[in-house]
């Protein structure tokens, strides 16, 4: 009976259940079509929700996700045909089939009703929107770039070395205001352009560094928030998204060695998805930042800043002609610096004649122009350069480089002794260790851009802007400084401002006559006055008020090792007696000039450097012995009538330095005079007439420390070793030697049993006794080697040897002591006993660059000696 019961209600359930529920589509019909309405109400209400949400993230720039733009799509058709469901309601009670109709209209009232219930429920969107990738460097525009020549050359090493997959780190260098950021803003369009990176971002990094900032803005590039809060967490986070394709980070203004691990840039050898390009003022930043490539932004030449600034003052060829030759000179005081350039033209469009007069004038006075808001100053902008300076010796400097003349050289020889005398040094000790830190400061000033290279290595440029800009901040902190051309000293007593000057220096003076009055300068440190056509008249009462004074210097001519001889100048300064009133007096230089006597000289007790380069003079005072804190005299290039010179330099043991060559002396440099301090010397007794091989052009060329070149040096062979002079030998660096006598048969071991190994030049004329310049075989008569070390001439650059009439080899060394490594130059002439040169069998010349033999009609050999029964060197032969 049971089983029977399940069965017809199972069949009631099939059978009956369906056609209950379609009998609901005719019964319920009004039912149907009022639950149409309300879900339409809240599905509209949920519509208006969710377009309210669209406006807001598109107010925040956000991109809608594809699922909120299709579910809005839906809603929008599902309604349109809701709206259309609901017009067939209303015609359905006027049909005559109105029950059939209802039944049909029912079932999709229904199934609307369901598909709106269904969308209202899917409302719910996460994520809703995204935030949208930024435009990336095409935000950025090209107006106002333009390519000139000597920015192009630029521009294709940076994209050379962004196209080479094995260099992911680049350094763009260059002086303040020289345009490197708008460059590297080309450099990553054209980038982006030539598709050699996936993503192209750029920060400013700026002279404090701000970790968090740098990395919003990377992260802001690349579409996405740094949520974390801890820093090492914001770094993986950043570090994980870079590293998710190629990416070129372009660091702008960088000032410091940044922590890339601490930034979250994956920077390493093995990630090679993410390239640098940093741009910085300092060398030492790419250094430290190991740059694989270092490319330097150049300045304008003087055709491109013409067209630069009149494109920015509007000038054309309607102008008058009196206007373009003042905005000449304008543009050649900003020396080519793109910075100057724009600001300068920018303020000065549509402005009157006489305004553009004063900005030349103030601009040739050093004095910053009133730049208009919105425009970069080019003196602010530079002053960042040097406010970041954390060497305080490279600041000083800086200022200091600032009294010499525009567009000169500067000597860093002029450098260190001015800078010793101001007491910048003072504090390193003795003058070697102050000249150590000067060099560094001043590879600083480079690398920072601050100064520029020169013709060579001994001198450094100052941009003009830069000094102007030195000027100026010496002005405005207390050490104000006068630094004029062709001024008339005279004009010095009218002139109410020296009262505050720290500096005073007059270059190419027309007139030598200096005011009679005293200068009223009370805190004046420096006082330099140079002319290389008048001498100077000093007046007594000039110098009476200079109680601070630490440098005066009278300059004929720079700091130069080829001769000018004093005599044929035949220009004359007077020492006034008030010079001896100069208690604070440390550098004194008076330097080609016929300065008579000198004996005033003995009352500066202060003195350290006394500078008389290229002078003639009576006699050497004595006095100059028992000043204590003498460290550096320069007797280069003088003329002594009194043959003194030598005498009262051989007491003076305090000294550290000495550049001696008196060009009429017959007196021989003193033998046996110990000067334990001495550490710099460049000692020439040479005749001035001499023609051949004269030192002055080899010591312009490579400025030795440590030099002795000596003409008929005569001491024995068996004494030398014992005498004191041995040490100046020994340490030397560029040993020039004629008519040497004493019964030499070698340099080494004779000279110097150690080996040489500081020697960089070496040349020897017409030393008739030197049979080979190293013999490594010769003993004692106890058969005991005289040579006390394995390495022989390791710094040798360049070896001449002419007129060498005993000279069988060059090198007797079976033993291969010898150290050639460094050699570079060898000139032989006029050796006619000269059979080989006998280079060691373990030379390594590869750096021999030139070899010239001239006059040597025995020589037959190069590397092994040819047995000769007048030699003591071995036997077989390599024929030439």
């Amino acid at each position: 009976m049971e089983i029977c019961l399940s069965i017809i209600a199972k069949i009631a359930e099939y059978a009956v259940d369906p056609i209950l529920h379609h009998a609901r589509y005719l019964c319920c019909f009004n039912n149907f079509a009022g639950n149409l309405t309300n879900a339409k109400e809240e599905l509209e209400l949920t519509q208006d929700s969710v377009k309210e949400q669209v406006r807001q993230a598109t107010s925040r720039t956000e991109k809608i996700e594809p699922t909120v733009e299709k579910w809005l799509k839906d809603v929008e058709k599902v309604l349109e045909e809701v709206q259309n469901l609901e017009g067939r309601i209303s015609e359905v009670s006027k049909s005559y089939f109105r029950r059939r109709c209802q039944y049909f209209l029912a079932k999709e009232i229904a199934s609307k009703t369901e598909k709106m219930t269904l969308l209202n429920r899917n409302s719910k969107f996460e994520p809703f929107s995204r935030h949208t990738e930024l435009p990336g460097m095409k935000y950025y525009s090209s107006k106002g770039f333009v390519l000139f020549e000597s920015t192009e050359s630029t521009y294709k090493k940076l994209l050379e070395a962004l196209k080479d997959k094995s260099v992911s780190m680049i350094g763009l260098i260059g002086i303040g205001g020289l345009g490197k950021t708008t460059l590297a803003k080309e450099m990553g369009k054209k980038a982006e352009e030539l598709k050699l990176f996936e993503k192209v971002v750029m920060a400013t990094v700026s002279q404090t560094p701000n970790i968090r900032s740098i990395q919003a803005q990377i992260a802001d590039k690349l579409g996405f928030k740094l949520e974390e809060e801890s820093d090492e967490g914001r770094a993986q986070r950043l570090s994980q998204r870079i590293r998710e394709c190629t990416t070129l980070l372009i660091l702008d203004d960088v000032w410091e060695k940044l922590n890339f691990e601490a930034l979250g840039i994956p920077f390493h050898e093995n990630n090679k998805g993410c390239g640098v390009l940093l741009t910085t003022r300092s060398r030492e930043v790419c250094t430290s930042m190991q740059c694989q490539s270092i490319i330097e932004l150049n300045l304008l030449t003087s055709e491109e800043a013409w067209s630069l600034f009149t494109s920015n003052a509007e000038i054309n060829d309607d102008s008058p002609d009196a206007l373009k030759v003042v905005a000449r000179k304008i543009v050649n005081e900003c020396k080519g610096l793109p910075i100057a350039i724009v600001t300068v033209g920018s303020t000065l469009r549509e402005k009157t004649f006489e305004e553009w007069k004063l900005a030349l004038s103030r601009l040739e006075d050093s004095i910053p122009l009133d730049i208009p808001n919105g425009l970069g100053s080019p003196h602010v902008c530079l002053k960042l350069s040097y406010d970041n300076l954390k060497n305080q010796l490279a600041k000083s400097l800086l200022l200091l480089c600032s009294i010499f003349p525009e567009d000169s050289e500067i000597h860093l020889e002029d450098l260190f002794r001015f800078g010793k005398g101001l007491g910048l040094t003072r504090t390193f000790g003795t003058m070697e260790k102050g000249r150590r830190e000067m060099h560094v400061a001043v590879n600083i000033l480079r690398d920072s851009c601050l100064l520029l290279h020169a013709s060579n290595k001994e001198r450094v440029k100052m941009h003009d802007m830069v000094r102007d800009v030195a000027l100026w901040i010496a002005s405005t902190s207390g050490q104000a400084i006068l630094a004029s051309t062709a001024m008339n000293p005279r004009m010095l007593v009218e002139d109410e401002s020296i009262k505050d000057k720290r500096a005073i220096s007059l270059w190419d003076l027309e007139n030598g006559q200096l005011p009679d009055d005293q200068l009223n300068c009370p805190a004046l440190e420096i006082f330099l006055l140079h002319s290389p056509k008048v001498g100077f008249e000093v007046p007594n009462a000039c110098l009476e008020r200079l109680k601070m004074l630490k440098i005066l210097a009278f300059l004929g001519y720079g700091y130069e090792w080829i001769e000018y001889s004093p005599l044929k100048r035949n220009i004359t300064l007077s020492l006034p007696q008030s010079i001896e009133s100069l208690e604070n007096l440390h550098t004194l230089c008076l330097r080609g000039y016929k300065l008579g006597d000198i004996s005033i000289l003995e009352s500066l007790q202060a003195l350290e450097i006394l500078d008389l380069r290229g002078s003639s003079f009576e006699a050497l005072p004595k006095g100059i012995v028992a000043l204590k804190k003498l460290k550096l005299l320069d007797l280069y290039n003088c003329w002594v009538e009194k043959n003194n010179a030598c005498e009262v330099i051989g007491r003076c043991l305090q000294l550290e330095e000495l550049y001696l060559y008196l060009l009429s002396s017959k007196e021989e440099f003193p033998h046996s005079v110990s000067f334990l301090r001495l550490q710099r010397y460049v000692i020439v007794q040479f005749p001035p007439d001499s023609s051949y091989w004269h030192p002055e052009y080899v010591l312009e060329e490579h400025r030795p420390s440590r030099a002795l070149c000596i003409d008929g040096f005569n001491v024995s062979a068996q004494s030398f070793i014992s005498l004191p002079i041995k040490d100046l030998f020994r340490r030397v660096e560029y040993l020039h030697l004629r008519d040497l006598r004493g019964g030499y048969k070698n340099v080494i071991p004779s000279m110097d049993p150690q080996g040489m190994n500081q020697l960089i030049v070496l040349i020897l004329d017409a030393c008739g006794e030197i049979e080979c310049l190293f013999d490594s075989i010769i003993t004692t008569n106890t058969n005991v080697d005289l040579l006390q070390t394995e390495v022989v001439f390791s710094g040798l650059v360049t070896l001449r040897l002419g007129r060498m009439h005993s000279l069988q080899e060059v090198f007797r060394d079976p033993s291969s002591r010898c150290s050639l490594k460094n050699l570079q130059e060898l000139k032989l002439s006029y050796c006619n006993e000269l059979y080989s040169i006998s280079f060691p069998r373990n030379s390594k010349l590869c750096n021999l660059k030139e070899m010239s033999i001239q006059g040597c009609p025995m020589l037959t050999s190069l590397f092994t000696a040819i047995h000769c029964p007048n030699s003591s060197g071995a036997g077989g032969s390599r024929n030439i």
